[in-house]
């Protein structure tokens, strides 16, 4: 195991810095086992989801994220390469519904796209947002809650995301389909580099008549945030307006790895790639805050109306958008999970946002005002982290003021003090190597830290490791289903709901089920 922290940082620097303290007893629901692990077996052959080689949901579902609604009822997980989202009863331990995302148009006013890296003077890249004959499967990664006029909606940040392995892949350039006449007359000029031959779409949704040509481009993710009701049936959806607002605010960077020497070089797959979603309530309103993976910053929109998502603000912490990206200047890359912190429950009397950048290897804290607007307060670089995963999600944990980050380069929890949060430190580093091979995800309630850490062969169940803030074993860790992925506890602190991804291998030999575990936090507790 990697070691970031020298040894006077190393665990037992965090067991002095963080006294054990044991958290508040939770009362186990009656007649509600240790931990229910449900699959998606049936549900094959009734609902209709995009498959990978298995050609079965059960297998192919990989639940990846998770939204519990404000009563602590329901949980919501996104099957990202499935283009579906699970509905699921957590006292009941059922999933009870599986919905289809479905498609959307980019040839709607709009829901423009810029489909190539090599649509400027030169063969080189441009800003070019238009409309194509051209769907996108929605694909969430991240999916969070909200309640407004005492309903409940679920916003999700479509990424987007194909199979790539050995032993299947479904991805194909445009170019190298052969385009279905009738749906596509034109489809020479349709087919050249400068309009859609680069753009990655799916080659299993091309075909929807069997004759062997492409009747559909379906593109990897919708590029947006998507509104949706209890129901997932669609309110709003934000269209291009990703696109078209990082073109105005941060052009030298658009469509790009976050740095100005790779502009446009993501126009030809999923875009700005809107990863992460989360949301605070400040003045009254609503906000929703949207981390871009490739363009690597922030956006702000008032979803207080959910059937009309405004802007509001974009950060991106970037001294220099010429710099290497391996270098300090760059500053922050590849923002992957976002965190809100209420007033109350942070030092300083502001809301805070909590980025975690897993490609620069850092976590930048804003103060949100009460319009929604950003301004940095603080951040925390890891030394030569860049692209290693050293800062990937982060849990809080508002009676010590302590970040839990999964750290993927140390493959344990890197431990922040935010207690002033212009000056994130150090605080310590707990080693996870005793529950598996990596943290993937994080979860803080009432001083117990969740842990969801994949197997050292990732295809086997892994573990939700349960400890406490000091970093000792709260209690034995509890095994789950295949590669758990996110993790959150229930508002109450009763459950704790893990989407377990369940990926196969790479030559697609062994192929888990994707599956949903609810551990009942009582009895895991107090065994």
């Amino acid at each position: 195991m990697k070691k970031l922290l020298p040894a006077a940082l190393a665990l037992s620097a965090l067991l002095t810095a963080c006294p054990r303290t044991t958290p508040p007893i939770v009362e186990p629901p009656a007649d509600i086992p240790l931990v229910r692990t449900l699959d998606f077996t049936g549900f094959d052959g009734k609902v209709t989801l995009r498959t990978g080689g298995s050609k079965k949901l059960s297998l192919d579902a990989e639940p990846e994220y998770i939204a519990v609604s404000a009563d602590g009822k329901t949980a919501y997980v996104t099957l990202q390469e499935s283009n579906g989202v699970a509905t699921v009863d957590i006292a009941g331990g059922v999933i009870s519904a599986v919905t289809s995302l479905g498609l959307k148009d980019h040839s709607l006013p709009g829901n423009g796209l810029d489909a190539s890296d090599r649509d400027g003077a030169g063969g080189k890249g441009a800003i070019n947002i238009q409309n194509w004959p051209v769907k996108g499967a929605y694909m969430p990664d991240s999916i969070a809650s909200i309640s407004v006029g005492g309903k409940t909606y679920l916003l999700t940040a479509n990424e987007g995301d194909g199979r790539d392995y050995k032993g299947f892949a479904d991805e194909v350039r445009v170019k190298d389909l052969k385009l279905d006449p009738t749906a596509f007359p034109n489809a020479a000029d349709l087919q050249k580099d400068a309009a859609l031959g680069r753009l990655t779409v799916s080659s299993v949704d091309a075909d929807t008549d069997g004759d062997g040509d492409a009747d559909v481009l379906v593109a990897f993710g919708a590029r947006s945030m998507t509104v949706w009701d209890s129901d997932m049936k669609r309110v709003a959806d934000t269209g291009d307006l990703f696109g078209q607002k990082t073109a105005q605010i941060s052009p030298t960077t658009f469509n790009s790895n976050g740095s100005a020497d790779t502009f446009d070089t993501r126009s030809d797959n999923k875009g700005a790639e809107p990863e992460g979603v989360t949301t605070g309530v400040l003045g009254g309103k609503t906000f929703a805050f949207v981390g871009m993976e490739r363009a690597s910053g922030v956006a702000v929109l008032d979803v207080s109306n959910p059937a009309a998502p405004a802007w509001v603000d974009y950060a991106h912490f970037q001294p220099d958008p010429a710099a290497a990206p391996d270098s300090a200047a760059a500053g922050d890359l590849g923002p992957e999970g976002l965190l809100f912190i209420p007033a109350a429950d942070s030092s300083g009397a502001q809301p805070l946002l909590v980025v975690s950048n897993e490609v620069s290897g850092s976590v930048t804290l804003y103060g949100v005002a009460t319009d929604g607007k950003l301004t940095l307060k603080g951040r925390y670089q890891f030394p030569n982290a860049y692209s290693l995963s050293a800062a990937e999600i982060s849990a809080y944990d508002k009676a010590s003021k302590k970040l839990f980050v999964v750290n993927g380069q140390s493959k344990g929890l890197s431990v922040l003090d935010i207690s002033m949060p212009s000056a994130p430190r150090l605080a310590g580093q707990i080693d996870l190597s005793k529950y598996g091979a990596g943290a993937n995800s994080v979860a803080v309630h009432n001083g117990v830290v969740a842990v969801a850490v994949e197997a050292a062969v990732k295809t086997d169940p892994g573990k939700v490791a349960l400890l406490n803030t000091d970093g000792s074993e709260r209690a034995p860790a509890i095994t789950v289903g295949a590669l758990p992925d996110m993790l959150t506890f229930t508002p109450d602190g009763q459950f704790i709901v893990v989407a377990n991804e369940g990926e196969p291998n790479d030559d697609y030999t062994i192929d888990p089920a994707g599956s949903v575990s609810i551990i009942n936090v009582g009895k895991a507790l107090n065994p």
